[in-house]
């Protein structure tokens, strides 16, 4: 390989005048190539020449050196990210036998370290081997992605090992828009409701998960009123073996808290001492910040769960409040 790209230098043409402190191009071109093949990352065009000392035009030329060269198995990806330009060396072969690379079974790892919280510890264990041995496959050491580098510390969690398998029909049953036959117990209430329903989507909020949808009437296939469950209190789930064609997925704008009413538009003022925590996160896609000359903001959102707004506000123990209204001008 090296003696090709060697003698696509020398196809190149005459070799420039050498810069102070500047390797002959033949150096520069091994040392990318050698960069490329070392991992399956992506290697920034600005990155790669300032480490080699050439001009981002020099990049370009190399790359079509070593492209000119490469086999049939191998090419080089180029793209754009947040408007730099990249180049990554991949493989025909493993994308033929696994369908993605290192980096996506990083973000695979990543994905179960996350979920791990809601599922049963024989699930993830059996999704841990299944990412260990693809990483072997890959000819990747275990180590970096056979732990969990990622992990959540809650003050209370609810076991959702007995509801796995109401888990399973809920997420077939979007996938199919299936309608559900849904045994339901709210919150406060000893008898059981039962509902017909068309499930959404599945949604992870504050430790619990919610399946969100839409009620219909009985022998009706149109959709009624939206609808959340919590998965811990649903007795029973059963396919109906009936079919919706409307989309139970809420594709509106996210709100603070979950669909229990129709949106609202709240403004909350929050102290200085918290208003820093408010400011770093999203509450709602379409909240506006406004800053106070005191230090304190005023944050205005639209919520559907005004029962989970107060509790909220609530938490920060006299810091924040609900306003009777959305100012108009906040900094007055």
């Amino acid at each position: 390989m090296k003696r090709r790209i060697a003698a696509g230098i020398a196809a190149s043409g005459p070799e420039m005048p050498r810069k102070h402190n500047d390797a002959l191009p033949g150096d520069k071109l091994l040392a990318l190539y050698q960069r490329l093949t070392l991992d399956g990352r992506k290697h920034f065009q600005t990155d790669l020449a300032r480490d080699l000392v050439c001009s981002a035009q020099s990049i370009v030329r190399l790359i079509a050196i070593i492209e000119r060269n490469l086999g049939q198995d191998a090419y080089i990806e180029s793209g754009l990210e947040s408007r730099r330009r990249f180049y990554r060396l991949r493989s025909r072969t493993e994308e033929k036998s696994l369908g993605f690379t290192f980096e996506e079974l990083h973000c695979l790892a990543a994905c179960r370290d996350i979920a791990a919280q809601f599922l049963p510890e024989s699930v993830v264990d059996r999704i841990s081997s299944t990412v260990t041995a693809l990483a072997l496959h890959l000819a990747e050491g275990s180590q970096p992605i056979a732990g969990q580098p990622i992990g959540f510390r809650g003050k209370g969690f609810i076991d959702y090992s007995p509801h796995f398998r109401t888990i399973t029909i809920l997420r077939k049953a979007i996938e199919r828009r299936q309608v559900c036959r849904i045994v339901y117990r709210a919150r406060g209430r000893q008898a059981e409701g039962v509902y017909r329903y068309a499930p959404g989507r599945l949604v992870a909020m504050s430790g619990t998960l919610y399946a969100q949808g839409y009620r219909m009437s009985e022998g009706s296939v149109l959709p009624e009123r939206p609808t959340t469950f919590s998965i811990h209190r649903i007795a029973e789930v059963t396919p109906t073996g009936e079919y919706f064609r409307f989309n139970a997925a809420d594709g509106e704008a996210r709100t603070f808290g979950l669909g229990w009413h129709e949106p609202r538009r709240v403004a909350v003022r929050v102290e200085s001492e918290a208003a820093d925590y408010v400011r770093d996160r999203i509450w709602s896609d379409d909240q506006v910040v406004v800053d106070q000359v005191d230090g304190s903001i005023i944050l205005s959102v639209t919520t559907t769960s005004e029962k989970e707004l107060n509790a909220w506000v609530s938490s920060f123990g006299g810091q924040a409040r609900i306003l009777t209204s959305v100012p108009r001008n906040a900094n007055n």
